[in-house]
């Protein structure tokens, strides 16, 4: 968990907006499983996308497809890269430790303010992650129908249940 932390605190430092979401935020959850990635959705604004790349490049990540990590910040290639390749994520790598990876969207699956504002900040050490909210979270996972993600919602949803009953 260390190198998320580190990770976390190089985006909250940068003034980066992005949530977590997928595997890392479901274990956020409490609800343990395996994930080989870290998900994020980054709002996807000129100057915040200008803030990401900028903490990229000073915690030397790589993307993993043969791009720089400035492209990354242009719609115009984000969209080719979606009608061309069928990507859905950008994934920028630690050279480092190359099994740490990240997963960026490259379209904004939800209106990122709204989502933003319904988050919840999680603590791990000291630093504070914004995870996508458990309800928007149970949403994105049910519209891809993948064996894992219906489990995952299903988990969620009892989570989910247990703190509106505490209420």
């Amino acid at each position: 968990m260390i190198k998320f932390e580190s990770l976390f605190s190089a985006l909250n430092k940068g003034k980066v907006r992005y949530l977590v979401v997928g595997g890392i935020a479901v274990n956020l959850y409490g609800i343990e499983r395996a994930t080989a990635d870290i998900d994020l959705v980054v709002d996807l604004e000129e100057n915040n996308l200008q803030k990401f790349i900028k903490v990229m490049k000073e915690h030397n990540y790589k993307p993993k497809i043969p791009v720089k990590l400035d492209d990354f910040t242009e719609k115009e290639k984000r969209e080719n890269w979606i009608k061309e390749k069928g990507m859905m994520v950008f994934s920028p790598f630690d050279p480092q430790n190359p099994f740490f990876l990240l997963d960026v969207f490259v379209t904004e699956p939800f209106d990122f303010d709204e989502v933003f504002e319904a988050r919840k900040e999680m603590k791990s050490g000291n630093v504070k992650i914004p995870v996508i909210s458990i309800g928007h979270l149970v949403e994105m996972k049910e519209k891809t129908g993948r064996p894992q993600d219906v489990s995952d919602v299903f988990y969620l949803k009892k989570i989910k249940g247990a703190w509106e009953n505490e209420k």
